[in-house]
């Protein structure tokens, strides 16, 4: 019998099952919770039950499975108390049998698999190369959103939403766009990562959480006139993948201005396209056509940008926030153009560089050393740069305010080692170091050992770890290491990159 109160112990099992990552395996390791004793079994099964999940694999022996713990649930009497649904199709195939695995894996009492018989007829014929007809296809999404309406029926009062999905074939689209139109009103959290192909209208406008991902081909459509309607102001973690120019149209305006109001939002995450961002090498706007609205986010706190051109006016718009958290990964000319706006509220920056798709290198010198002129002593500066084509003249850079600094790809340690002590603040670094010879490691290690005749006297930097990796020859490094601990006095911890 445990000693922990039982209302710590179901606070826990509520943790962990709220935080699990929406797999079977995942859930199949909360179930020895239930056992933990007879008082708490009841509170643990509803939170455990809670969350039904449809999962679709392809093993190594090639052969389609789709499995679910709905049988589970319900037979443990939890399908109208169900609030998280999860479907992961992790096929990433061209086949239109994967709604019918799902229905054959349903409980028998759905009787889903009856609805499915012109799946079964399409896959088929798919299989042996014998043309499909569009009516045979009309049929064949009829039968996807039936089973679509079964699910629902069945799991009536889901509030949150989970879609996995990489497979391209519109039988599968069908079902899980029949899934997102007859659960969008009563969402609460929606999360999606599938195809950008919508055969219907999908309105969601009690989301709080959005978090959508559309994946593309060239050549496919942008909705073909149909998309997701979602409304801004109840929304307060928003999280898009932009890999179409249309992602605001999403959102529902109350009037035909350009303005887009997120009464309440908190959080931004913004995923662009590295590849097709940095088409123009003179640091104007992409020139696909984003269609950025106005957007207005007055209770924004976290502002997360991976790899994605923002606009002056936008970039203006976002700063003005009361952010405590910002986050940029791409070109330095556009982080510069975020930074130069006030970042006193800021209790985090972190940066993150590819000199792949810097312009030059003395661009980025000007635009990092600008930023770091520009930006008041903000608690914790993190900075991580992929050093590959352009190699950095570490002696050209000032970063006075920088926290934490990641390199990878690192030709010149001993130029690294001259520059850390110009950063008054650096607390913890991490260094791949770019060695793939003996030779190389030879002078490594020389190198090293030859610290107290290059340097007449410890560094005065405040640096408290230091790891460092040598891309696979790290045990190599035993002993040669603690040389560094001479120049930085401060140094408390030194190892190796996990």
């Amino acid at each position: 019998m445990t000693t922990l109160p039982l209302d710590i112990l179901c606070r826990i099992i509520k943790f962990a099952a709220y935080s699990a990552d929406g797999s079977l395996d995942s859930w199949a390791n909360m179930l020895p919770y239930l056992a933990i004793s007879h008082e708490l079994r009841m509170d643990a099964a509803r939170y455990i039950y809670s969350r039904a999940i449809i999962q679709c694999t392809l093993p190594p022996d090639a052969t389609f499975v789709a499995s679910t713990n709905i049988t589970l649930i319900e037979q443990n009497g939890f399908l109208n108390t169900a609030k998280l649904l999860a479907i992961n199709d992790e096929t990433n195939a061209f086949r239109a049998d994967v709604v019918h695995l799902i229905a054959k894996a349903l409980p028998s009492k759905f009787d889903a698999l009856s609805y499915t018989s012109a799946i079964e007829e399409i896959a088929e014929d798919e299989e042996t190369r014998v043309s499909v007809d569009e009516e045979q296809y009309d049929l064949g999404y009829e039968s996807a959103e039936s089973v679509a309406q079964i699910v629902a029926r069945q799991l009536p009062n889901i509030k949150d939403l989970g879609i996995c999905s990489t497979s391209p074939h519109p039988i599968t689209l069908a079902f899980l766009n029949a899934l997102m139109e007859l659960y969008g009103r009563q969402l609460n959290s929606l999360e999606g990562a599938m195809r950008a192909n919508f055969s219907k209208p999908i309105y969601a406008d009690k989301l709080t959480s959005l978090s959508l991902f559309l994946l593309r081909e060239l050549g496919d459509t942008y909705f073909d006139g149909i998309q997701p309607n979602f409304m801004p102001q109840p929304l307060k973690v928003v999280s898009l993948g932009f890999d179409m120019p249309h992602s605001w149209d999403m959102f529902i305006r109350n009037d035909d201005s350009n303005t887009l109001v997120f009464e309440n939002l908190k959080s931004l995450q913004l995923i662009g396209d590295r590849f097709s961002e940095y088409e123009l090498q003179d640091g104007s706007i992409d020139p696909i056509d984003r269609a950025w609205p106005k957007l207005v986010v007055s209770q924004l706190e976290t502002l997360v940008l991976f790899e994605i051109p923002i606009p002056a006016d936008v970039a203006e718009s976002l700063m003005s926030a009361p952010l405590k958290e910002l986050t940029y990964k791409g070109r330095s000319d556009y982080a510069h153009m975020l930074c130069q706006h006030s970042t006193s509220n800021l209790n985090e920056l972190v940066l993150a560089f590819d000199m792949y798709i810097e312009s030059n290198v003395e661009t980025f010198y000007q635009n990092t050393n600008a930023i770091f002129r520009n930006i008041s002593k903000i608690p914790i500066v993190r900075c991580t740069v992929a050093d590959l084509d352009l190699k950095i003249n570490w002696s050209l850079i000032d970063w006075s305010y920088l926290t934490h600094l990641y390199v990878q790809n690192l030709s010149d340690l001993d130029k690294i080692l001259d520059a850390i002590p110009a950063m008054p603040y650096l607390q913890f670094a991490s260094l791949i170091v770019d060695i793939n010879y003996k030779t190389d490691l030879s002078l490594f290690v020389t190198m090293l050992n030859g610290l107290k005749q290059r340097y007449s006297k410890p560094s005065s930097s405040k640096l408290e770890t230091l790891l460092i990796s040598l891309l696979g020859i790290d045990d190599e490094l035993d002993g040669a290491l603690d040389e560094l601990k001479w120049y930085f006095p401060k140094l408390e911890h030194i190892g190796k990159v996990e």
